[in-house]
């Protein structure tokens, strides 16, 4: 493995190019910011031209090396030609498999087949098509890192949620088989579950009708565990600067420490909640 000399913060990453999909906003854009911040030149991706423009504006005010293109990342091209651009920019060494959504809140029964199959092409497609491109160019060069993002559900079923809690045990066991296929060759594979993240994925909701009551507890939930986008993204340096196999926010330790810190702090107010918008969809209606 690549040992990390001792230089400034903010330079740790000088020289590096770091891809992140689904960036354009929330955790995927905190993440390319903070690696930004260290040194590294960025290459945002995401389904929006305007997305994608937007976002690289706003961290070039901030004085990163960035740029960006629209990728969907369950389309095998577009995610080629987004390893081309990093290395149109010298080198490939960090890829972030951030882009991801969540399924249609209900029973597996009823769940309208093409919300699972959009959920399916995104998390585990979308997965498989980043590592499939980063890793050839990581596995020649003799190193880099590969991040892919769990969530609810990866070590265990998550009732009413299927299709995104399976797709991220999907993942879990996917980042583990990579990191056996690789050992000894210097690249790294990492796995990361950043907890609860107050972000538009999370805080928009769509429920298949007669079971949106129960989604009232989320709103307790995040004010109990929930952290910002910037906080749940601090931990992508410790990664792709270790050989630290992953990293998992709600330790039993934080659990405890960061559900009473909020609880101090009024997360549990109803004025400080989390706002939860839910869409309802009637599964007969749909295909």
């Amino acid at each position: 493995m690549r040992s990390q000399q001792a230089v400034p913060p903010r330079d740790v990453l000088r020289g590096r190019v770091a891809v992140v999909t689904g960036s354009s906003r929330g955790l995927g854009f905190a993440m390319a910011r903070v690696l930004g911040l260290h040194g590294a030149v960025v290459v945002l991706a995401a389904r929006s031209d305007d997305g994608v423009a937007a976002a690289v504006e706003r961290l070039r005010s901030q004085g990163i090396a960035v740029s960006g293109r629209r990728c969907d990342t369950a389309e095998p091209a577009d995610v080629e030609a987004l390893r081309d651009d990093a290395l149109n920019r010298g080198t490939l060494d960090i890829w972030i498999n951030n882009a991801g959504t969540s399924g249609v809140f209900g029973p597996t029964a009823s769940t309208p087949v093409d919300d699972f199959t959009r959920v399916v092409r995104t998390n585990i497609l979308g997965t498989f098509h980043g590592a499939r491109a980063a890793l050839p160019v990581f596995l020649e060069q003799g190193h880099g890192d590969l991040v892919n993002l769990y969530g609810q559900g990866d070590r265990g079923p998550v009732a009413l949620q299927n299709a995104y809690a399976s797709s991220k045990r999907w993942v879990r066991q996917f980042t583990e088989t990579l990191r056996l296929e690789t050992k000894g060759t210097g690249v790294r594979v990492h796995g990361m579950n950043p907890g609860l993240v107050e972000t538009e994925l999370l805080g928009r909701v769509t429920s298949q009708a007669g079971y949106e009551h129960r989604l009232g507890a989320l709103q307790v939930v995040v004010g109990l565990w929930g952290q910002n986008a910037d906080q749940a993204a601090r931990p992508i340096m410790h990664l792709v600067t270790s050989d630290a196999a992953e990293f998992r926010f709600l330790t039993r330790t934080r659990l405890v420490t960061h559900g009473l810190h909020n609880v101090l702090n009024g997360r549990l107010r109803r004025t400080k909640r989390m706002p939860l918008a839910v869409t309802l969809v009637d599964p007969d209606q749909r295909p």
